[in-house]
């Protein structure tokens, strides 16, 4: 047999070696930990991979908002564009309606701007009604115009017909003795700038 000139113990504890039999320690060697600390590392760089693709999701959706409510404000303003329009349209069509449906009116209004003592008392008040009628769509046109939602054309479709009153006496009498007490500072500036630009020219 082959193992018949091995001594009887050194057989038995050959499967032993590398353990200390008074300890039970093993002095076996052991594998290398560089293995353990790359995977720690894989997982590391992984995580550190997955936070970056999350900030570049999470500004991407920013982005995609930002643009959305962009786009959503300038179709908001540009719906108060039309609907500004479009009431200053109604009111220039309803001014010149009511004056062609009510031939009598209109004569008061061509009278009271021409030479408004010639009016009688309830003949002024419907004048003075229908200035200031005018004057106060033309107020609202300027507040839109300051809060950039009606055009400068539109706002000087406004002014024409503002001017028709004011480069007449009647409507100037209008203004000096009723008009500027019923308006705040701001429009009674534009007004009186347009009176003096009128009296330069």
């Amino acid at each position: 047999m082959a193992n018949e000139h091995i001594p009887h113990n050194k057989l038995l504890l050959s499967p032993l070696r590398g353990w200390d039999l008074r300890s039970g320690a093993s002095h076996l060697p052991t594998a290398p930990k560089q293995s353990v600390r790359q995977t720690h590392g894989d997982i590391t760089m992984n995580w550190e991979a997955i936070g970056a693709i999350s900030e570049t999701i999470g500004a991407a959706g920013v982005i995609t908002t930002l643009l959305y409510l962009s786009l959503q404000v300038r179709a908001s303003t540009r719906a108060s564009a039309v609907e500004s329009k479009l009431v200053s349209a109604s009111f220039q069509i309803d001014f010149l309606k009511s004056l062609v449906q009510d031939p009598e009116l209109q004569e008061i209004m061509l009278r009271g701007r021409k030479d408004p003592i010639s009016l009688s008392v309830e003949e002024y008040y419907r004048f003075s009604n229908l200035v200031h009628i005018a004057f106060g769509s033309f107020s609202a046109a300027h507040f839109q115009f300051r809060q950039g939602t009606v055009s400068e054309s539109d706002f000087f479709e406004n002014l024409v017909t503002i001017r028709y009153f004011l480069w007449s006496a009647g409507g100037r009498q209008w203004w000096e003795k009723i008009g500027k007490y019923m308006f705040g500072p701001e429009f009674v500036a534009v007004i009186e700038a347009e009176i003096e630009g009128a009296q330069s020219a």
